[in-house]
């Protein structure tokens, strides 16, 4: 199918209806969980704690464990993989599928569904970086997890990877691609800026050995679920 202004302007609709389906809502009210949007969590081993305000598979963890937040992250990673990969098959060498999983990013931080409230993007990051080239988060992820190792910060090895899907897919040269890196950046620093804030404030300040910072890892993140 050949592509043209209404295919992409189509394809990033598509994306975005479905990555405003909420997977932390699907199985959050089976389970109960009751309201997700606000949780706080314990950033590291000095205590410092953030409060997070978003519907997401890492909050409904927070309340229900591991068998709460998998499916749901599942159903999040699921709805931006499957129409990126059908917008691949249909236009493979065009960039619809990069606009349908710009789509699912927007869609699942600001869900048409549920009041443009939803989490911060990285399950249906995932989702769709699984189609657009699989290299990108494991070397990303890869090498953002030596840095935090190296530099003693739990919350740079495991939260910060996407900056460097810029310089991978610039490396690449692909422009469409280099632009949806930028706009999942964007995204997902503006969502989370509080937590970034706090997290490397606490790092600059934290007075404990490499080592002991080294453990952070273990129990990275750390949740309080509010009391009732």
């Amino acid at each position: 199918m050949d592509s043209s202004a209404l295919t992409l302007i189509a394809a990033a609709v598509a994306g975005y209806l479905a990555g405003s389906i909420s997977g932390a809502r699907i199985v959050g009210t089976r389970r109960g969980a009751g309201d997700l949007t606000t949780t706080r969590v314990v950033l590291d081993g000095t205590g410092s704690t953030v409060e997070t305000h978003g519907v997401s598979p890492s909050a409904l963890q927070a309340r229900g464990g591991g068998k709460a937040g998998l499916p749901a992250g599942a159903i999040d990673i699921g709805k931006a993989l499957l129409p990126t990969l059908v917008a691949r098959i249909i236009w493979p060498d065009t960039p619809e599928a990069v606009f349908v999983a710009a789509g699912a990013l927007v869609g699942h931080v600001y869900p048409i569904y549920h009041r443009f409230v939803g989490g911060y993007g990285i399950s249906p990051l995932l989702g769709s970086l699984a189609v657009i080239d699989i290299r990108a988060p494991l070397l990303t992820i890869a090498a953002f997890a030596l840095l935090g190792l190296l530099l003693g910060s739990a919350f740079i090895g495991i939260e910060m990877w996407t900056l460097a899907l810029i310089p991978y897919f610039i490396w690449q040269g692909e422009a469409w691609t280099v632009a949806f890196a930028v706009l999942a950046n964007l995204i997902y620093f503006w969502r989370s800026r509080a937590e970034t804030v706090a997290a490397l404030k606490s790092w600059r300040r934290d007075p404990r050995a490499w080592r002991d910072r080294v453990q952070d890892f273990k129990k990275y993140p750390d949740y309080e679920v509010p009391a009732p």
